[in-house]
């Protein structure tokens, strides 16, 4: 038995959250800092950088939270017609994720290497947003209020 199958899901879950997060927030710190230096702003630019993205990624993921409605409008030129999506073939695709390959090299990050979890078992790519985006945010406020970046 591997350690993947010991462990429980909600930790594998909040594992993968979190490195997510740390993934997502190393990229925006490494861009931003890129970035900054390039154009002469220094630490201050990536803490404004930083704020920018995080509030972007806080708007999308909060987006992205919203629930799918149960229904399909389809519109013809004589009538509208409702459609609700309980049929069989909406069953089956619920639950069904696609990585993407941001998600695949993230999932290749230790620990998630030794204890991975399939993509339809993970928290929502929303939720893992708007987790991130608040981890970049709270790293922008880090410079500021703990290292006195730009005060």
């Amino acid at each position: 038995m591997s350690h993947v199958d010991r462990s429980p899901r909600r930790l594998r879950q909040a594992l993968d959250a979190v490195v997510y997060s740390v993934a997502v927030t190393g990229v925006v710190f490494a861009f931003g800092t890129v970035v900054s230096f390039a154009v002469g702003a220094g630490l201050v630019g990536v803490k404004y950088t930083l704020f920018l993205v995080g509030l972007l990624l806080f708007g999308y993921g909060t987006l992205q939270l919203r629930p799918k409605r149960p229904w399909d409008v389809n519109k013809t030129d004589d009538e509208v017609e409702i459609v609700r999506r309980d049929g069989e073939d909406s069953k089956q695709s619920i639950g069904s994720r696609e990585e993407t390959a941001f998600q695949s090299t993230v999932q290749r990050i230790p620990p998630l290497s030794h204890y991975s979890i399939p993509p339809e078992e993970r928290l929502s790519p929303g939720v893992k947003l708007f987790i991130s985006s608040l981890a970049v945010l709270g790293t922008s406020f880090a410079m500021e209020a703990v290292f006195g970046v730009g005060v």
